[in-house]
């Protein structure tokens, strides 16, 4: 399957490769191929830093990337908020102390991300974006590519020198409660459920919802299904005719939802490869729309 897959995508992945030299950058970049990443870690090119986004600190330091630093994506980037919602992002102070001082990223650093689940990369993906971090993309295939190529790992822990981040909020790139009633019944915006479906149709609900259901006018997409063996993204033709069929095109401002954010952020990274131009995360989501009753909503039968 993954090698069917790896022919599908040829054409996808041929735009995110960087350019070796002074002026490699990854703007506008959404994937880069194991041996590009290969070629400036053994170059050991300035400006680079690639993260190890998996949870498990034990399997980082048991083998990684060479020079990879790591960070547990679902621990370090998650807070408590307002209504009780769980894995909101960070404010912009703390966001800026994280990714310069414990990632060692600058302004001008080239960041390369890898996990090997396909979704903590995701998150950490659009946190960048978010702030104004343009020079970032995803290790294609993720470490199982980086693996499978036969490539070098190194063990250990490698810890990077602090460096200055500061950051400038891309406000279109979010969406908050206020702001999706003020867009519903817009036939120019498309709202977009990533979980799973018995999570869209409340039959179920995340543990830290209340209640289980939607938003109103929704449609439902459960991100993970978007991938094969958790790392390849899917055919982009297929992906982009199921986003068509439910009403979910490029010409649209597309608002992504999930429970917590992480889904929603990884269809937030799928649409961007897909060279979808607008599109915002709703970090907050169902956790806390669930719990503001003066909202509108089509409840489930999970309590």
């Amino acid at each position: 399957m993954k090698g069917s897959v790896r022919f599908v995508l040829v054409a996808f992945v041929v735009f995110a490769l960087i350019p070796l030299g002074a002026a490699s950058a990854l703007a506008d970049k959404v994937f880069v191929t194991a041996d590009k990443v290969a070629e400036l870690v053994d170059a050991d090119a300035p400006k680079l830093r690639v993260i190890d986004c998996r949870a498990d600190k034990k399997a980082y330091k048991d083998g990684h990337i060479p020079g990879a630093v790591f960070m547990n994506v679902r621990k370090e980037l998650r807070m408590k908020g307002d209504w009780e919602t769980v894995g909101v992002r960070r404010q912009l102070e703390s966001q800026e102390e994280i990714f310069g001082r414990q990632l060692g990223i600058s302004n001008d650093t080239m960041v390369v991300l890898y996990d090997d689940e396909g979704w903590d990369a995701t998150r950490l993906f659009w946190e960048l974006k978010y702030v104004g971090h343009e020079n970032v993309a995803i290790l294609y295939g993720g470490l199982p590519e980086w693996i499978s190529q036969e490539l070098p790992v190194e063990k250990g822990d490698a810890v990077p020198e602090p460096e200055l981040f500061v950051g400038e909020v891309k406000p279109q790139l979010l969406a908050t409660s206020s702001y999706i009633v003020s867009k519903m019944g817009n036939p120019n915006v498309a709202i977009l459920d990533a979980r799973p479906a018995a999570q869209f149709t409340g039959d179920k609900k995340h543990s830290a919802a209340k209640i289980g259901g939607r938003l109103p006018s929704a449609v439902n997409a459960f991100t993970r299904a978007n991938w094969e063996n958790d790392t390849y993204l899917k055919d982009p033709a297929e992906l982009e005719e199921m986003y068509a069929d439910m009403g979910v095109t490029p010409d649209k401002e597309i608002i992504v939802y999930c429970n917590t954010g992480y889904y929603a952020a990884n269809t937030y990274f799928i649409l961007k490869a897909l060279n979808f131009p607008n599109v915002r995360v709703y970090d907050y989501s169902w956790v806390e729309w669930n719990g503001k009753g003066f909202l509108p909503k089509i409840v489930g039968s999970a309590k």
